[in-house]
């Protein structure tokens, strides 16, 4: 839940002309103008806030770039293995680090799951979201021995024809051709 503003309740100024307290030496003026410039403060925190952060509590989505994580993070990352299942279809079995695509965001899967309704999925902290599709394709992609591309969406790609091609003989031979 995002705090809640900070509206100043008091005009020290309007107390002092009002003589609400008897005399004054205190420059009411002044301290409403403090006053004035704290909730200023205080609610550009606020919009900022919630640029950053979900009413639960956690960061908004797609806000953590790559260069934002540590080297360890990273790390980690580079050694994972991700599992390109293209299209998100409902009633699938989905496991720990399945990657898909719903309306040109991929996601990878936190939580071994079949699936139901993605939105109802996505909520229960089912899917994590990895990239957007657009900026998947400005991510630059360091090459490896078994992947060529340059950017993070044509490595996707790559693996996902890679496999695809090296499955093709397998089911060829299971089922006598096609």
């Amino acid at each position: 839940m995002q705090p809640t503003p900070y509206t100043p309740e008091t005009s020290f100024a309007e107390d002092e002309r009002s003589n609400a307290g008897g005399r004054s030496t205190v420059r009411t003026d002044r301290v409403d103008a403090e006053l004035d410039a704290i909730s200023l403060t205080l609610g550009q925190t606020l919009t900022n806030l919630a640029i950053l952060q979900r009413d639960d509590g956690k960061l908004n989505d797609g806000f953590v770039e790559y260069y934002n994580l540590s080297a360890s993070a990273r790390a980690a990352l580079l050694a994972t293995k991700w599992t390109a299942r293209g299209l998100w279809t409902t009633a699938t079995a989905y496991a720990v680090s399945d990657m898909v695509d719903v309306a040109g965001v991929s996601y990878v899967c936190a939580i071994a799951h079949t699936s139901g309704i993605f939105a109802t999925d996505y909520a229960a902290g089912k899917w994590q979201i990895f990239v957007t599709s657009s900026s998947a394709s400005g991510q630059a992609f360091t090459p490896t021995t078994t992947i060529s591309s340059l950017n993070t969406q044509a490595a996707i790609v790559e693996v996902d024809t890679k496999l695809r091609a090296a499955s093709l003989p397998v089911l060829s031979s299971l089922f006598g051709g096609f």
